[in-house]
């Protein structure tokens, strides 16, 4: 028996215009024997923008892991050491197109940069800063990671010629236009598992649905799990099953409502 859904957002749960099923936010409240998950690579404040009506009715996994929160409260919390958090910056300031944004607890912070760095940076950070030196917050929030933002989606280009990072921080390639950096513990995968001994739920009742790299670790946590018909090769080789549909023909809902 099924008994958690852990849900990707960006190429799995949402279509390309961003916007969730028409169905599903009745579906979790229909299903209250079944926790929902949704794990993403965005801000906790953007999910909550998106799927506030579900703060009492699903657990948000945000910054791809690092942070879990059940309605208003934190349950799980992996942030990065500040002096990682300095290094970390000034490597990551020299990659050839790189934008970072430093993503705390609290907000998120970005320097001047370009229009379209702006505007992408919005999509996924309701809560974020413009501020003229990045070093002077290292000290002012707790960091959950670095995002970089490559205008010219090089990110995989970018992630396969990584410098070597301070001990323990690893990155991890979010999309063709993402890198996050943060400690290498974090993971969606690692998230759902503090999940599941929180509550005492078996791999074989867990079910996860994603489309990219980012979400592999999430993809072998779960017994039951799909990659979207859209999916990465690599996360269609590691899951269960692949949907039918991809995101934009409601690929997860239709796997949903026959559960």
């Amino acid at each position: 028996m099924i008994k958690l859904v852990a849900l990707d957002m960006d190429g799995t749960l949402l279509d390309s215009q961003k916007r969730a099923p028409h169905d599903f936010a009745d579906w979790v409240k229909e299903h209250t024997e079944i926790m929902t998950v949704l794990a993403s690579g965005r801000q906790y404040y953007t999910l909550e923008r998106q799927f506030g009506d579900l703060k009492d009715d699903a657990l948000f996994v945000a910054e791809n892991g690092a942070i879990v929160y059940n309605g208003d409260d934190v349950i799980y919390e992996n942030s990065m050491d500040p002096k990682a958090v300095e290094e970390t910056l000034e490597i990551v300031l020299n990659l050839p197109g790189a934008i970072p944004i430093m993503c705390g607890v609290e907000s998120a912070y970005i320097a001047e940069a370009s229009k379209e760095a702006m505007t992408e940076s919005a999509k996924y950070y309701a809560r974020l800063k413009f501020v003229e030196d990045l070093h002077e917050y290292v000290h002012k929030d707790r960091f959950l990671k670095i995002a970089v933002f490559f205008a010219g989606r090089d990110a995989e280009k970018a992630y396969n010629s990584m410098p070597k990072l301070p001990d323990g921080i690893s990155p991890l390639l979010s999309g063709d236009r993402w890198i996050d950096v943060a400690n290498d513990s974090i993971g969606k995968g690692e998230a759902i598992n503090k999940i599941r001994i929180k509550y005492e739920l078996e791999k074989d009742e867990c079910m996860a649905f994603g489309d990219y790299l980012n979400d592999l670790t999430m993809i072998r946590e779960c017994g039951e799990s799909y990659a979207m018909a859209n999916a990465h090769p690599e996360i269609k080789t590691a899951a269960r099953y692949v949907t039918e549909y991809d995101n934009d023909h409601d690929g997860v809902m239709r796997v949903l409502r026959n559960i």
